[in-house]
């Protein structure tokens, strides 16, 4: 929402990349489609998740906001902590990714920003900001990655998410870790998402920025 590399997913692309990508079908499972492609200049793939949400857009964003619950359902998150708030809509936060031997842990720093242009949809996007803060001893830092969310309302309190990733986790990953965690990676932390999301508190949110 970190833990493994793959936890960049869960707050970390562009329209446009996502528009020109040559996707592949992963994985299919409990209304969670996770698809990989390509990613020009990298040898690590690009994700996209496509995800029914039973929620508002509200319920949605509150539950994002809840910076420091992304251990409780963000795939292999170890700690997360809040850098700074920016704005209402936009903040900044550290996390760190437990990643299995024989590789080191990662971490980062991930700028993001909630945008509605009208009620019904809202964007995220989210980035890297590595320099932010010191880097820590023993922990390897992720420089490059960029996410992208796109929200719609279907019908009442149902929304269609569409999630899509590409990063770099430094340093020296096997192949048979990062094809792992392709896949599972993504489910689990979208699948955490949706339990999560039925909380109380996240249901009777209020968020004035937010029109659903």
């Amino acid at each position: 929402m970190g833990k493994t590399v793959i936890t960049l997913l869960l707050l970390l692309i562009t329209s446009a990349s996502h528009a020109q990508q040559d996707w592949h079908l992963k994985r299919d499972e409990d209304g969670v489609k996770v698809y990989t492609a390509a990613t020009p200049n990298s040898n690590f793939k690009s994700i996209k998740v496509e995800c029914t949400i039973h929620a508002t857009l509200t319920q949605l964003v509150a539950f994002l906001l809840d910076i420091e619950k992304q251990p409780q359902w963000v795939f292999n998150c170890k700690s997360v902590h809040l850098v700074k708030k920016v704005a209402p809509n936009e903040y900044i936060f550290y996390s760190e990714v437990n990643v299995p031997w024989p590789c080191t842990n990662r971490d980062y720093v991930a700028h993001f920003v909630i945008t509605q242009s009208a009620p019904g949809s809202l964007t995220v996007n989210s980035h890297a900001e590595p320099n932010m803060l010191p880097e820590k001893e023993g922990i390897v830092r992720v420089k490059n990655s960029v996410a992208h969310w796109e929200i719609t309302t279907v019908s009442p309190g149902v929304l269609k998410a569409v999630y899509t990733v590409q990063f770099d986790p430094a340093g020296s990953i096997p192949a048979w870790l990062t094809n792992m965690f392709v896949t599972k990676g993504p489910y689990e932390t979208f699948e955490g998402l949706k339990k999560g999301l039925d909380k109380p508190i996240y249901k009777q949110a209020h968020i004035d920025f937010i029109k659903d």
